[in-house]
């Protein structure tokens, strides 16, 4: 359950699927549905900014389990079992992350531009960690005993490296989205003109 071939907004985002035996669930579509009543009152610029927050969780969780892979390709005691297990853990993280891109994606066109930025950023990140991600499935599932070899370390490194630097840049955009709210609001209260 892998995002791979993102296109943006509107349209399917493929989904593909690591082999066994990681199990597989159906692609899911990524389109923009008709604008309703809620449509036009609707917060997209929060709605956007708390799904920074939520991004830098599933980011947090997939830099987690690539730590556990890291440690466990030094320990030739560990079987392919628990890599595997670990791996589904950061297969699902990236799926979660896909779909959130995916609803980033069909409301963008009403985001702020530096928002459009970061979900651009998050986007280019989120295909480079389901490659890596698909990339040490396949090797494993090949190579199931020699998980100690550079290629393998270097897969997990890559999503390790991926994931705190999304979980970093989502932390810094949700930072931004909250500071800039609350500078609108004192602006607001004080009664400040918005060119001072």
């Amino acid at each position: 359950m892998i995002l791979r071939g993102m296109i943006l907004c509107c349209v399917s985002a493929g989904m593909v699927f690591a082999a066994a035996p990681v199990a597989t669930h159906g692609a899911h579509a990524c389109v923009c549905g008709k604008p309703t009543a809620a449509s036009y009152t609707w917060d997209f610029k929060g709605e956007t900014n708390n799904t920074f927050k939520t991004i830098q969780d599933d980011a947090a969780a997939v830099r987690m389990h690539a730590a556990n892979l890291e440690a466990y390709s030094y320990d030739l005691n560990v079987s392919w079992d628990s890599d595997i297990e670990e791996l589904n853990r950061v297969a699902e993280a990236v799926d979660d992350l896909g779909s959130r891109l995916c609803r980033l994606e069909v409301i963008r066109r009403v985001d702020a531009p530096w928002q459009r930025k970061e979900i651009n950023r998050i986007a280019r990140t989120v295909q480079l960690m389901a490659d890596n991600t698909e990339d040490a499935i396949t090797f494993g599932n090949t190579h199931r005993h020699e998980t100690w070899l550079p290629t393998y370390r270097k897969y997990t490194a890559n999503l390790y490296n991926e994931a705190r630097s999304l979980a970093k840049s989502a932390k810094e955009a949700a930072a931004y989205a909250s500071t800039s709210k609350e500078y609108r609001t004192l602006r607001q209260e004080l009664k400040v003109p918005a060119a001072s």
